[in-house]
């Protein structure tokens, strides 16, 4: 009779990301597509960077994007699953999340 065999298997440390990278290019309105787990996802990197080829660094919990040929980051987003946009962290939300510093509620102002 023969020995069992013993499978050594490699252990897994918590500290350990696992990166997906991808070779893309922003499209003329500065956005990116990336599918993640069966759903599409857009990522809004700027117009300033249009038609720039990218490469894209994916983990569990965020997407980093930098310039292909000079490796400058341009964008950095958080994984949120429950959303099919994903803001450019990097960067100010814009006007939407609150008021203008500029502008008055007060209804007696003219």
């Amino acid at each position: 009779m023969s020995k069992p065999r013993v499978i050594v298997l490699p252990v897994v440390r918590r500290d350990q990301h696992d990166w997906r990278i991808r070779h893309d290019r922003v499209d003329r309105l500065g956005k990116l597509a990336l599918r993640r787990a069966g759903r599409m996802h857009h990522l809004g990197i700027g117009i300033d960077h249009a038609r720039t080829p990218v490469l894209i660094l994916t983990d569990d919990t965020s997407v980093t994007v930098s310039d292909h040929t000079t490796g400058e980051v341009l964008s950095t987003h958080t994984v949120d699953s429950t959303r099919t946009y994903w803001r450019n962290n990097d960067r100010s939300p814009g006007r939407w999340p609150g008021l203008l510093p500029d502008m008055n509620d007060d209804a007696e102002h003219l």
